[in-house]
């Protein structure tokens, strides 16, 4: 559930619900329970998977590219 449909929104897309024009997501982030949004933990294996998933992908693209035009 996302955070903006505990502003009691009734119509919604998915479920983020409609964000609000005013101050109310702010507040509502400023909860503790949202305290460690955005933080990375190094030491857990998807973080380390997701980097190296994208340099894999991003070595194969470049790859691909310079075989396809030279």
């Amino acid at each position: 559930m996302g955070v903006f449909s505990e502003l009691g929104n009734t119509r919604s897309i998915g479920s983020l619900g409609k964000i609000p024009k005013s101050a109310d997501a702010y507040k509502i982030l400023q909860h503790d329970k949202y305290k460690d949004m955005g933080d990375i933990n190094w030491s857990t294996g998807e973080t380390w998977g997701v980097l190296i998933s994208g340099a894999v992908v991003g070595v194969a693209t470049v790859l691909l590219f310079n075989r396809m035009y030279r």
